[in-house]
């Protein structure tokens, strides 16, 4: 039987990218998804089949283009009382649009946790969180290992904060549950966006969670990308789409594969301005996007800030990472990518044009790290993605 799904997203492209894979495939399953997102994201989310619900989100200035060049303690401690914020609003803009018409489930970015958790409780419906990281429970908490590389302690003024402010909330709805339980990344239903191989402490998590490896739209698989015809072994290099204002280590990149056998391909997003990296070797290109997926499939190695959507596409792809992490969270997935032999690592405070070049030649001659991404991308195919990912939710329909 049709359900109504009620998708709660944020501005942020590797946070939207499986969730709009799973709503299209919600929809050709012939479900009504109401979708609330921001006037950027509204024509991929229609372009899903699903409703988008417009509204003003207080994410979409401090996520925008450039605003980003690391994430230092503070701002990390206190991104967590924005985004509280950002649930309160969601949870009264949906209250006030559902009141007659409550969906049958609520599906929430993991950083609204608070406002999905609020309206399945609020009223009385299955919430499943869609979580483009690592999942947590008892046994392994993603929010403890990224404050291994943050160092904010719950002593941290933000953290005080958040927890008095969410009791706040909890108590102006109704709710009588711990705070904790409203921030926290532990789910009671969860979907993850990664194979469970990938997952730390993996024997511990139960049917609650499902691990459906990287969630793709069938549009976005069926893109193409044309390489040169130099023949030259291509690398692709990003650094994402939150963490891109980054024109010298972009300039690095250049300078690394200057005069170098190499077709070097840059992608800058829009928080660095290309002509920043100034006049460009033969061998190298710059753009602002590209088909990435396409691209990494052509590619002899994949040189990442490794949010765990770029990370995934490289093992569903098969093409070896060079991982260059900015931000804790994505050290926390680069160091679970090298615990399993699946990458390289670099430290982006100490990159230089020769220790790139030189990570990218060893990581491209590495047969045995070939052959466990060759095992990784057929545990990644069984995962099942977008298409396991919708009848996990519309079970609980």
């Amino acid at each position: 039987m049709a359900a109504h799904i009620l998708v709660l997203g944020i501005p942020a492209h590797g946070h939207m990218r499986p969730e709009l894979a799973v709503t299209e495939e919600l929809v050709r399953r012939g479900h009504r998804v109401s979708f609330l997102t921001t006037e950027a994201f509204a024509p991929a989310v229609r372009a899903t089949g699903a409703t988008a619900l417009v509204h003003e989100s207080l994410l979409t200035q401090a996520l925008g283009p450039g605003q980003l060049k690391d994430l230092d303690p503070d701002l990390l401690a206190w991104s967590a009382v924005l985004f509280l914020q950002e649930s309160e609003n969601l949870v009264a803009l949906a209250r006030e649009l559902f009141a007659d018409d409550v969906p049958d489930l609520v599906f929430y970015d993991m950083i609204v946790s608070s406002a999905g958790r609020a309206l399945g409780l609020l009223w009385d419906r299955p919430a499943v969180q869609s979580t483009p990281s690592m999942a947590s429970n008892d046994h392994y908490s993603q929010l403890a290992a990224i404050a291994e590389f943050s160092a904010v302690g719950n002593d941290h003024p933000a953290v005080v904060e958040l927890l008095g402010r969410t009791a706040k909330f909890a108590a102006g709805h109704g709710l009588d549950v711990e705070p904790g339980h409203l921030v926290d990344w532990r789910a009671e239903r969860n979907l993850v966006y990664a194979p469970r191989e990938f997952q730390p402490a993996d024997d511990t998590f139960g049917e609650e969670t499902t691990f459906v490896g990287a969630c793709l739209s069938r549009e976005y698989v069926r893109q193409t990308w044309d390489a040169a015809a130099d023949g030259l072994p291509l690398v692709v290099l990003s650094m994402g789409t939150l963490y891109n204002n980054q024109p010298e280590l972009f300039r690095t990149c250049v300078d690394a594969f200057a005069g170098q056998p190499w077709q070097a391909v840059v992608t800058v997003g829009n928080g660095t301005d290309p002509a920043q990296l100034g006049p460009l070797p033969p061998n190298v290109s710059v753009h602002r996007w590209i088909p990435q997926l396409a691209a990494v499939r052509r590619a002899e190695v994949f040189v990442t800030a490794a949010g765990l959507g770029s990370l995934m596409e490289s093992l569903y792809a098969g093409t070896p990472p060079v991982l260059v992490p900015l931000v804790p969270e994505t050290r926390v997935l680069s160091r679970r990518a090298v615990e399993l032999g699946l990458g390289t690592l670099l430290d982006a405070a100490d990159i230089t044009a020769d220790s790139l070049l030189d990570a990218v030649r060893r990581t491209a001659a590495d047969e045995e790290l070939r052959e466990r991404l060759r095992h990784m991308t057929r545990v990644m195919e069984r995962a099942g993605g977008a298409p396991r990912a919708a009848l996990a939710l519309e079970a609980l329909c």
